[in-house]
This record gives C-alpha cells, sequence and structure tokens, in this order.
C-alpha cells in the first residue's frame, strides 16, 4: 500500500474504550435496521431480517468500525471472510473481504509512545535514519524504513498499541456483536475457528516470535528446489522486541503493481508460490496461512519474489497432513468413495448428516481441486472457481443442520489454497497445477 492512501486515526486501547466502540457499532446497526424496517413497512413490504440488517450504510458502518479499531478486531472479521466465506450471506462475506484492504495507520504521538517505551530515551541513537512516515500498514502494526549507523537497511514493523492486551476482549466482542445483530448466522458454529483464532492472535503479536519463524523459515526454503526464484528478510534481533520486528528491507515492488508491469511474470510467479505451497504441505509441514498480495514483493531485476509476513505460519502434524493428502489424492483420481472416506477422517462431517449433504460437501471438495485434475494450463482469471465453489456452498449453508465448521487445521490450510487461487485469479495467471501437485503427492 503505497503512503498517500494510509490514513492516521488513534487506535483505542483500553478495554472500555474498545467495547464502547463495539457497542456504538451494534447499536448503530440497530437504528439503521430500524430504519430500513420503518421504510418497507411504509412501502407495505414485510421486511425480512436480512434486508434490514445487510444494508449498504451497516455494511460500511461494520467495516469502517472495525478498521478504525484495528487489532484482533479487524483479524476476526479477515479470518472470517477466509474460513467461513461459503456459510456467510455474500453481504457479511463483503464486510469481511473489505477489511483486507482497508488500513490506518497510528499518529504520531502514539508512534512516538510505542518507540520510546520498547527503546528507551533516545532511541534515535541506534539510527542513521528513521522514516516516520509509515510505507504500510496491516491489522496490528504498521512498517517504517529505517537505516542504522552500521548501514543495515531495516524495515521496522511497529505494533498499535494495546493490541496484544486486547485480543481475548476484541474477539469475543467481535462475535458477540455480529451474533446479535444477525450478521452472523446463530445456528454457525465457529467456536473452534474462534479459539484457533485467538491462539494464532496471540502468536502474530508477537514479534520475537515472528523473527523466530523467519529464520526457521529461511532454513525450509533453503531446501526447496526453486529456493533461488525467493528471497526473504533476515531478522534483526538486536534491535526487535515483542512489539518492533526489525528486518532487512527488501527491494521491489508490490506483487500486484510488478506484475502489472511485467505481465508476462503472472504465470511464472503463481506458479512458483503454488509450487512453495504444496513443498509447505507435503515436505516442509509449516505453511505460511496468510497469502495475500500484500505479503509479496517482485523485484523485476532478478524475478525474485519477496516472502514478507510470517507471523502466520502454521506447523502441521505428520498425522493430518497424511489424511488430507489422502483426500487430495482420491479427489484428483475422481475416487468419490476415497475422498468420502477421507474427508470423514478429517472432520468434515457431523454425526447424523444426511447423506445428501455429505454428497454435496463431496462435490465441492472435487470442484476445489479441479485444477489437480486438469491437463495443461488452468486459466484461473477464466475458471471463476470462487464463484462456484460459493455457489455450491450456498445449496447447504441455508440447513444449519447440513454442515459444521471443519477443523481449525482444515480451515487455514483451506485459507491458503483459496488466498493462492484469488490471487492468481487477479493475475490472470495460468498454471498448469497437475506435474507440480504429483511432484509431491503422486
Amino acid at each position: 500500500m503505497s503512503d498517500s492512501k494510509l490514513k492516521a486515526a488513534a487506535v483505542p486501547q483500553s478495554r472500555l474504550a474498545r467495547l464502547t466502540g463495539m457497542g456504538t457499532l451494534a447499536g448503530r446497526i440497530a437504528g439503521n435496521a430500524l430504519l430500513e424496517s420503518g421504510k418497507q413497512l411504509a412501502k407495505g413490504q414485510k421486511p425480512r431480517a436480512t434486508d434490514i440488517l445487510l444494508t449498504e450504510a451497516n455494511i460500511r458502518s461494520v467495516a469502517d468500525k472495525l478498521a478504525k479499531m484495528r487489532g484482533a478486531a479487524m483479524k476476526v472479521g479477515q479470518l472470517l471472510s477466509m474460513d467461513a466465506g461459503n456459510l456467510l450471506p455474500n453481504e457479511l462475506a463483503a464486510i469481511l473481504e473489505r477489511l483486507r484492504a482497508e488500513a490506518m495507520t497510528m499518529p504520531a504521538s502514539q508512534l512516538y509512545d510505542v518507540l520510546e517505551r520498547n527503546w528507551g530515551d533516545g532511541w534515535q541513537d541506534q539510527f542513521h535514519r528513521f522514516s516516520f512516515e509509515p510505507i504500510a500498514a496491516a491489522s496490528i502494526g504498521q512498517v517504517h524504513k529505517a537505516t542504522t549507523p552500521d548501514g543495515r537497511e531495516m524495515a521496522v514493523k511497529i505494533q498499535y498499541p494495546g493490541i496484544r492486551q486486547s485480543i481475548d476482549s476484541d474477539i469475543d466482542n467481535v462475535v458477540s456483536m455480529m451474533r446479535l445483530s444477525g450478521l452472523l448466522p446463530k445456528d454457525l458454529d465457529i467456536e473452534p475457528l474462534v479459539e484457533e483464532a485467538r491462539q494464532q492472535l496471540h502468536y502474530e503479536a508477537d514479534y520475537l516470535r515472528e523473527g523466530e519463524q523467519i529464520d526457521a523459515y529461511r532454513a525450509l526454503v533453503d531446501n526447496f528446489h526453486r529456493q533461488e526464484e525467493l528471497d526473504l528478510p533476515e531478522f534483526h534481533q538486536d534491535l526487535s522486541t515483542q512489539e518492533i520486528l526489525c528486518m532487512s528491507h527488501l527491494p521491489g515492488f508490490a506483487l500486484e503493481k510488478g506484475i502489472t508491469r511485467h505481465p508476462s511474470e503472472a504465470d511464472r510467479v503463481i506458479t512458483l508460490l503454488m509450487d512453495l505451497f504444496f513443498a509447505e504441505l507435503a515436505q516442509f509441514r509449516c505453511v505460511q496461512t496468510d497469502p495475500n498480495l500484500a505479503n509479496y514483493l517482485y523485484d523485476a531485476d532478478s524475478g525474485r519474489v519477496m516472502l514478507l509476513d510470517f507471523g502466520a505460519v502454521r506447523h502441521f502434524a505428520d498425522e493430518f497432513v497424511g489424511k488430507y493428502l489422502c483426500a487430495l489424492r482420491a479427489a484428483a483420481n475422481e475416487d468419490r468413495d476415497g475422498l468420502r472416506a477421507a474427508l470423514e477422517a478429517l472432520g468434515f462431517f457431523q454425526a447424523g448428516i444426511a447423506a445428501a449433504n455429505v454428497e454435496i460437501v463431496v462435490d465441492i471438495f472435487m470442484l476445489a481441486t479441479e485444477p489437480l485434475r486438469h491437463e495443461g494450463e488452468y486459466d484461473f482469471g477464466k475458471a471463476e472457481l470462487a464463484k462456484r465453489i460459493q455457489t455450491m456452498g450456498r445449496t447447504i449453508s441455508s440447513d444449519p443442520d447440513a454442515w459444521h465448521t471443519p477443523p481449525p487445521d482444515v480451515l487455514f490450510l483451506h485459507r491458503k489454497m483459496g488466498g493462492l487461487y484469488l490471487m492468481a485469479a487477479r493475475l490472470g495467471a495460468k498454471v498448469n497445477v497437475k506435474p507440480i501437485f504429483e511432484r509431491y503427492v503422486a
């Protein structure tokens, strides 16, 4: 995100301020719903709950408030948009997806407070140059450029104040607000996802842990057969704290901007990232589960793709990976019986689910793995795969007994796969996925 698009707004820090923000939002939703209900009654129409709740005004209110609160409030919205999108109304999915593109910075006064709390008085002496204008912003922190006296060019990620302390209450407040307002279906069981998101967010708010993940992931990528096409930042532990992450600054444009300037590279870059994903799953057992265009840079001079964000790295047990690879093999071979058994072993089905709904879930998984079976280049830009999956998902989402939220490991893995599909579609990439898959899974 360029500097010109970044807006500053103070981050609410106290628990009361953040709770009040949720209460204000819930009240605004209710008020807008009452107004919309009155409009429809005046026209002689019987208002439906979804029609009066999911108005443009409410959609805008939710997205704007969560973006201003940042932290877990914003992050939970992002997680829900990726992991439960097929089960949510289109309008709510749109609210949450919008959060992936929304970001605000903290004002200078809060920034100074964070820097002094972590580095102490005279912290400027540790730098030859420090740019107070952020170069990027996300849900829990913003990034600045700096240069040390010994010549190290750094990207400094600085966490918004109070974010780490507010994770648990934010998650509870956001989910409660969405349920009470009717924006989240009351019968949708997202508790496993919420608890996993809670743990994941505590990990992401620990920047020293993220630094360690950078070093660990680098060691894995060193054994990747296309490692020369990738680059990762170096972790500078000497200046890092739990709230400040110092890394080497990498050259390049944001991936989408870079590919726009070099469109012939789209196929190679997405092929590279899909190759890396299957290596993550089948070999590393370690997956960066937040794939979006903002987490990658492209360097036209070297052709390298830079991997930026390691807060969402997730490790998978051998047993889970084995079961998931069985499901992928069955889907690739169009073995519905084998796929049904593999999905049951993974926990996709709850007791008593109707046979017809089991088959719909199998159909959705088969559709999602379409690129694995396709002969030759799969045109993600024209396939509209995400839209077709969502359309099929709606056939069961209206029946609360038809579906339950799969285990968190599945959801985070699907977040990665779905994100890659969306990136490929956005960049109009054509990828011969089948031989990549067969290299790791056959």
